[in-house]
């Protein structure tokens, strides 16, 4: 019985010898693969994590496309009305009231005498102006003589040559003196002229400033004696904004209302504009003609305008909301064919509260981000929301 346990035991060392070294292959290689599966599966675990990391980065955006109003665009304006033609009508010499003849709201023609100056002064300078002239008369009538009666003495050589030319000379002084005195007595004639006030073309006294006895005089500070206004047409006069300037044109019509005739319409058209941007307004003076066959517009009148202008197909729309202001100025962030943001600069040409017109900046067709996060930024990836709208269309 020993022998036989002695005799097994180098057999079951002979068993260990030979297993071992295929033991350690294989738990080795056991090994191997659960650490290579470990680098696969933690790098497609990486993988995984980054896609989620990008995916939930890429941020999801609403687009609204620009679009224009195919309506008219209509707008009011505040306008003043003044005459076809309106004259102050101002004192040429001195002197006092003697009558006036018309009063406010009076009718008158070309012509016509609305007032006279009494011109005492005045009327003293011409009678001494008209003695003057006789004097001057008398003068040349003896010195005509004269020179006849010498120049026959000359012919028979009673006197000397130089005495007989001297009197044909003062002849000569004499009729430039009269013809002097008489520009004189002219001069004060044309400015007695001016005592009769007269009206300087047909239309309505809109202003009288004189009394009977009133003193006027022709100095730069004094106040018109009369207003005097052509009303049978009127001139309307609108400062447009320099937005809209390029789009008057002579021949446009308007309307406008008065608050004195309430919802009563007037047209006109428009004759003429400054073709100028005011410094102080930034607008454009526009001028607009409309008859006025029953006077029932008065110049000085407050006018509201009513301007129709139509659509302007280079002026697009967008939200309000997808306007940005930053330190580069009035952008929008739109997203290209490759998903990608890209922020461009407008100009905008009017603010209408929920929507904003743009000059330029943008192209029908861009594809604009309706209320931008603040962190995008330029060539960020985005993704477009299936219920992104296109702007509203008016």
């Amino acid at each position: 019985m020993k022998h036989d346990i002695a005799s097994s035991a180098p057999d079951n060392n002979v068993r260990s010898r030979l297993y071992s070294p295929w033991l350690f292959v294989v738990v080795g290689g056991v090994l191997a693969l659960f650490v290579a599966y470990s680098f696969i599966h933690r790098a497609d675990n990486e993988k995984n994590l980054a896609n989620w990391t990008r995916e939930r980065a890429i941020q999801n955006v609403a687009v609204v496309e620009p679009h224009t109003d195919p309506h008219p665009e209509v707008f009011s304006l505040p306008g003043k009305i003044s005459a076809w033609y309106e004259a102050s009508i101002y004192a040429q010499i001195s002197g006092y009231i003697q009558i006036w003849k018309t009063d406010i709201g009076a009718i008158v023609k070309k012509g016509e005498l609305l007032a006279i100056v009494d011109t005492p002064e005045l009327d003293d300078q011409l009678a001494r102006a008209n003695e003057e002239l006789n004097r001057a008369q008398a003068a040349l009538e003896l010195a005509k003589v004269t020179a006849e009666r010498w120049a026959a003495l000359r012919q028979s050589s009673a006197v000397s040559k130089q005495s007989a030319d001297e009197k044909s000379s003062d002849a000569q002084v004499k009729l430039a003196d009269l013809g002097a005195a008489q520009a004189n007595l002219d001069r004060l004639k044309s400015q007695k002229a001016f005592a009769q006030i007269v009206a300087p073309f047909d239309g309505v006294v809109t202003a009288r400033n004189i009394d009977i006895g009133s003193y006027v005089s022709p100095s730069h500070n004094a106040k018109p004696l009369f207003k005097v206004a052509d009303i049978h047409a009127v001139r309307v006069y609108v400062d447009v904004p320099q937005i809209y300037s390029a789009r008057m044109a002579t021949g446009m019509k308007a309307t406008f209302t008065t608050p004195q005739w309430g919802d009563r319409k007037f047209d006109a058209k428009i004759s003429t504009t400054s073709n100028a941007i005011g410094e102080g307004t930034g607008s454009l003076l526009v001028e607009l003609d409309t008859p006025n066959p029953d006077g029932a517009l008065f110049p000085g009148s407050y006018a509201d305008v009513h301007f129709e202008l139509p659509a302007d197909p280079n002026q697009l729309r967008i939200p309000a909301s997808a306007l940005l202001f930053d330190e580069h100025g009035a952008r929008v962030a739109t997203v290209d064919d490759k998903n990608r943001v890209k922020f461009k600069p407008v100009v905008i040409a009017k603010d209408l509260g929920a929507e904003i017109v743009l000059a330029s900046g943008v192209a029908p067709h861009d594809r604009i981000i309706d209320d931008p996060p603040e962190t995008l930024m330029d060539g960020d990836e985005v993704r477009i929301q299936e219920d992104s709208r296109t702007g509203a269309k008016g």
